[in-house]
């Protein structure tokens, strides 16, 4: 009977102790699960809180220009136009158009070439009108067996207006393409017309002296 006693308190007493194991967190395998689940997480979240950004890429190059740079260049450009037109109006000052040898227009040209004029098709045109470009087309002609005997003369002076326009019209008559001269004549035109005009003779004029002959009248009738 005591013995029988024993055995059943015994087996009570395991039961009982097993039932508080199940109840403890610590031995259930969700409650291991998710402590490891934590620990393992706060490994992992470690070394990615040490990493730095990624540093962005360097810009290499000339950087792109302000508005203050855009203004300064229209400013110089400006500037070096205007001084350029300045120095072929000075040159063209010195010539008259009208009145003017192919000698003379060779030097007109040169002097335009050294201000900085860089307005090529008039420039070439100018160059056809001188002496050195007619000189050399009667020289090829002579050479291929044409004798042109032109009696050209280099000093002579020559209207650059009127030739011009003159070749103008004929290119016309023909049914030719006159845009080139049209614009080479239009830019002769506005030089000639920028050119000083000559300087005024130092006595009085006919309409001034009219004038004091009348007032001179008006004075004796009056006294």
């Amino acid at each position: 009977m005591q013995l029988a006693s024993a055995y059943t308190s015994a087996a009570l007493i395991g039961r009982a102790q097993e039932q508080q194991a199940l109840r403890s967190p610590s031995a259930t395998p969700e409650g291991n699960g998710a402590s490891a689940l934590s620990d393992n997480n706060a490994q992992t979240a470690g070394p990615v809180q040490d990493q730095k950004a990624p540093e962005k890429p360097r810009q290499t190059g000339s950087p792109a220009p302000t508005k203050s740079t855009i203004d300064s260049a229209a400013e110089t450009a400006k500037a070096t136009a205007k001084s350029k037109a300045s120095a072929a109006n000075a040159v063209f000052a010195r010539y008259e158009l009208t009145q003017i040898s192919a000698t003379e227009i060779d030097q007109m040209t040169s002097e335009l070439k050294t201000a900085g004029f860089d307005d090529l098709g008039f420039l070439m045109g100018l160059e056809r009108q001188g002496a050195t470009y007619r000189t050399e087309m009667e020289s090829r002609a002579n050479v291929l067996g044409y004798e042109t005997n032109s009696g050209f003369d280099a000093e002579a002076p020559i209207d650059l207006l009127a030739k011009t326009r003159s070749e103008r019209d004929l290119a016309h008559r023909y049914g030719q393409t006159t845009e080139r001269l049209d614009s080479q004549l239009a830019k002769l035109e506005a030089a000639h017309m920028k050119r000083p005009s000559a300087a005024a003779p130092t006595g009085p004029s006919a309409q001034m002296a009219e004038t004091l002959v009348l007032f001179q009248a008006q004075r004796l009738w009056i006294e």
